[in-house]
């Protein structure tokens, strides 16, 4: 490793910039340089849903109810920025009026995962709160869930 580094230094000290000196006398000739180089890490913010349903079937039970519960899900999450990041959700269905997604925090300041391990996905559950004039049926995914910088 310390060859390669070294072979990939030696080939970009031409093209470097910085100071150098050159000096010559009885001893021979001594060169010197300093180069300047820096690495970029790209920012990533990535979050995959896991097992998440296309569709809903809200039943008269459910209604009944005022609330569906979904169980089964979970969330992978790959954030390297350093100020962190927060999720937020939001509704896309007029048939609900209320989400709460059990264990993801929404809306709170996380710290970056820079430096660690990639975590396991997450396993969540998400509890819908349907609206008074709900009806039963088959309803698209209400929930948007969207990484955010904090």
């Amino acid at each position: 490793m310390r060859r390669l580094l070294a072979a990939l230094l030696l080939a970009a000290a031409p093209m470097a910039f910085g100071a150098s000196g050159v000096a010559t006398g009885a001893a021979g000739l001594t060169a010197r340089t300093a180069i300047d180089f820096a690495i970029t890490v790209p920012r990533v913010m990535q979050m995959k849903l896991l097992g998440h349903p296309a569709a809903l079937l809200v039943t008269a039970e459910d209604i009944a109810r005022g609330k569906i519960t979904i169980s089964g899900p979970s969330i992978e999450l790959l954030v390297n920025d350093r100020l962190g990041y927060s999720v937020r959700a939001e509704l896309m269905s007029a048939a609900f009026t209320a989400v709460r997604v059990i264990g993801l925090p929404l809306g709170i300041r996380m710290p970056s995962m820079a430096g660690r391990p990639k975590p396991a996905p997450v396993p969540i559950e998400y509890e819908l709160q349907l609206a008074a004039g709900a009806q039963p049926g088959h309803y698209a995914w209400p929930v948007a869930l969207s990484l955010q910088e904090p």
